[in-house]
């Protein structure tokens, strides 16, 4: 039982969902919050800012929305001495952290689940100032975020990510880049450089079972330019499958530390935010915020 809690939401979605959804959850989760403030957020931004100045006074935040206010909110809560509870409440277009969560997707299962569930202690990336919790990409990531159509989105949902993939994988065009990483420097090049906290992306599984979200460690994928038409394969599949990375245009690492330089500028998407430009400084936080996960999830 919590004493005090706090429910962050998305303030910008339409108005008749969010009656809805936050009706939805309240009724399960004030059963187990003495006191619950559900806050609107009004402004990009207001998320962060408000958790940062006042996460210490609650337990737990349950956050309702999508990928882009959990980013917002833990680069609030992530300065904290003594930060709170985190909860997600799957309300956006992808939820792909609250899936490496393994949070059910239905608003009031997920509810459910954080109501009786258990804390874990996970994972944070930090790049230079900031945070994240799913991943930053370099390159045809980063181009395809950008070229997502915001009316399209609205109406496709996760759907417009797909599409926006499909139409820039004819134009991805290699980079070169310096990483060094904790026991290695790599110079390569690449169409993407994707380093991965959590397990989804665009909803997708990703192909790579060994990603782990408390181990202290990012996974580091290269796609070279060869490996575009596994990439496009595997977005297209109906059946996800494993990709082996010995036998393709796919280069795996893994490092706490990362210090990323391309040639020229890039604009870095991190958790689906593009406002980040090379050179990066990564760092893996070793099991830093702790989240409710389903009380029978056994390994990250």
């Amino acid at each position: 039982m919590y004493e005090k809690g706090l429910m962050l939401v998305n303030g910008s979605s339409s108005q008749l969902d969010l009656q809805k959804n936050i009706e939805l959850v309240t009724g399960v989760l004030v059963t187990k919050v003495n006191d619950l403030t559900i806050r609107k957020t009004s402004y990009k931004g207001e998320a962060e800012d408000f958790s940062r100045n006042n996460g210490e006074e609650f337990d737990v935040i349950f956050i309702l929305g999508g990928d882009g206010l959990v980013h917002e909110t833990i680069n609030g809560l992530a300065l904290l001495s003594d930060p709170p509870v985190i909860g997600i409440l799957p309300g956006g277009t992808c939820n792909d952290f609250s899936r490496s969560l393994s949070i059910p997707q239905p608003l009031k299962r997920a509810a459910e689940t954080l109501a009786d569930g258990s804390v874990r202690y996970v994972d944070i990336g930090q790049m230079n100032h900031r945070y994240f919790t799913n991943f930053l990409g370099l390159g045809l990531i980063a181009d395809t975020s950008e070229n997502i159509n915001p009316e399209l989105k609205g109406v496709l949902g996760r759907f417009s990510y797909f599409i926006s993939a499909v139409q820039m994988f004819n134009s991805a065009e290699p980079f070169s880049f310096t990483m060094k990483l904790d026991k290695e420097v790599v110079k390569d090049e690449a169409v993407m450089v994707l380093i991965a906290n959590g397990r989804f992306l665009g909803t997708n599984l990703l192909p790579f079972p060994e990603i782990s979200l408390d181990d202290g460690l990012f996974n580091i994928f290269v796609i070279n330019e060869g490996g575009v038409n596994l990439l496009r394969e595997y977005i297209s599949a109906k059946n996800p499958f494993m990709w082996d990375t010995a036998q393709s245009d796919i280069k795996q690492y893994t490092s706490q530390h990362i210090h990323i330089e391309t040639a020229g500028t890039k604009k870095a998407d991190t958790d689906g935010e593009i406002y980040m430009r090379t050179p990066v400084t990564l760092k893996n936080l070793n099991q830093k915020l702790p989240f409710i996960v389903p009380a029978s999830l056994e390994d990250f």
